[in-house]
């Protein structure tokens, strides 16, 4: 029988090197492209379309763009260092600055040319005008179920 040191903290690195395996091969993006964050958003219906809310708090209106490609709604735009603090004047570096980008995907039918926008104290609202199928409260949907469940 071999004896082995006991290390309690040695499978920490194992695990760290296996889960920055996985990341990478999930996420190879982050490593070839420029850093990008994605800001949060909340996504709801009221009154038969769909609302999007973006926290961009800091980002210049000017920055923001919002566009549909096919089935998916992008908002791209950056948010820029007012001033940069380098050194040991830097106490706590949490802000995050530099491209955003989200991208939501929309359901089907939506009419590209029926959109509003706004910008007010950080947060960017966008209205989708839904279709009438998609705007009510849903399709009931039948779920069979086997005997002895």
């Amino acid at each position: 029988m071999a004896i082995m040191r006991w290390a309690p903290f040695g499978a920490l690195g194992s695990f760290e090197r296996e889960m920055q395996d996985i990341l990478d091969r999930f996420a190879p993006w982050r490593w070839t492209e420029e850093p990008v964050w994605m800001p949060a958003t909340d996504m709801y219906r009221e009154d038969g379309k769909l609302v999007i809310r973006t926290e961009l708090p800091g980002v210049d209106p000017k920055a923001i763009d919002v566009e549909i490609e096919g089935s998916t709604l992008h908002i791209r735009g950056e948010k820029r260092h007012e001033q940069e603090v380098t050194g040991a004047d830097r106490y706590l570096y949490e802000c995050r600055y530099g491209s955003f980008r989200r991208d939501v995907p929309l359901p089907e039918g939506v009419d590209p040319e029926v959109i509003e926008a706004a910008f007010d104290k950080g947060i960017l609202t966008v209205r989708i005008a839904l279709p009438e199928e998609t705007a009510s409260h849903g399709h009931k949907i039948n779920v069979e179920v086997a005997e002895g469940s």
